[in-house]
């Protein structure tokens, strides 16, 4: 891509330029639907919990009701088309697909704990608050209400249409194009786990169950350990799944700072 807007390749140019303009816009116009929440737009349901015990496709049915979802379903099955409809497999699919898949358990491990839980911060006199920070707080505030997990989706936009840029700016296009496809499938299976973990769905297969328990311990019984939510090499390799029995509770996992007893949520027994 370098190289072409390099030789002046004027068709390719006013693609890109035609595909910036319309991907600003299409982010600039999620940005202003009111879809994210604020700490006092949600009801606290600590006395409620999280309910009566639905099945997986009761879960599913919600989680395609809301925006962020909705997009990512559109988005994957489209750019796995592109990638059918461009051919030209080789082993840099292999390669990048790899890569993808070894770096997600860092990333998600790097975002929470560098990004979600980053804390308010003054510039100029400014108070600073990044929006996914302000989620993920009003998130751990509320942890019984699966929707407030999701991402915000104009966020959401900005992966579905600034990743082609990034790796069309290292691969060629169909390359490129892989990496955007397995990407995006692990963000719609993050989102999809984490909101699943959040509902009042029992964990039956071990491998869920194990995700589930690792999150749970997050959010209810010490928010400084068990950052993985997908996948929990991360933890495993950078030493933050300690043996739950030995780790103290925390009186701040659902503020994230603010002082508030915590509830019995995670079956130790399980």
């Amino acid at each position: 891509m370098i190289q072409s807007l390099i030789n002046g390749d004027v068709t390719y140019v006013v693609i890109f330029l035609f595909y910036s303009v319309i991907s600003v816009a299409i982010i600039l116009g999620l940005r202003a639907i009111k879809t994210t929440w604020k700490p006092d737009d949600i009801p606290n349901e600590k006395e409620s919990g999280f309910g009566p015990t639905i099945s997986v496709w009761q879960a599913a049915s919600q989680f395609v009701g809301y925006l962020c979802p909705k997009l990512l379903l559109i988005a994957v099955p489209l750019i796995w088309g592109g990638r059918i409809c461009l051919g030209q497999w080789n082993y840099w699919d292999a390669a990048v697909a790899l890569g993808v898949v070894a770096v997600w358990p860092f990333q998600e491990w790097v975002f929470h704990v560098f990004l979600l839980h980053l804390k308010p911060f003054n510039i100029f006199g400014r108070t600073i608050e990044p929006i996914v920070c302000m989620t993920h707080r009003v998130h751990h505030q509320n942890p019984w209400n699966p929707k407030t997990g999701l991402a915000v989706p104009h966020i959401i936009a900005i992966y579905v249409l600034g990743l082609p840029i990034v790796w069309n700016l290292a691969l060629p296009l169909p390359q490129a194009f892989t990496g955007v496809a397995i990407s995006l499938t692990l963000i719609l299976n993050y989102e999809w786990i984490h909101f699943l973990i959040h509902t009042s769905y029992k964990p039956r297969g071990w491998m869920y169950k194990r995700l589930w328990r690792n999150h749970r311990l997050h959010h209810f019984k010490n928010e400084n350990y068990w950052y993985g939510v997908t996948m929990l090499t991360g933890d495993k390799v950078l030493r933050t799944d300690p043996a739950n029995e030995r780790t103290p509770r925390s009186n701040t996992c659902l503020t994230l700072g603010a002082e508030e007893q915590l509830g019995e949520f995670v079956d130790d027994s399980s």
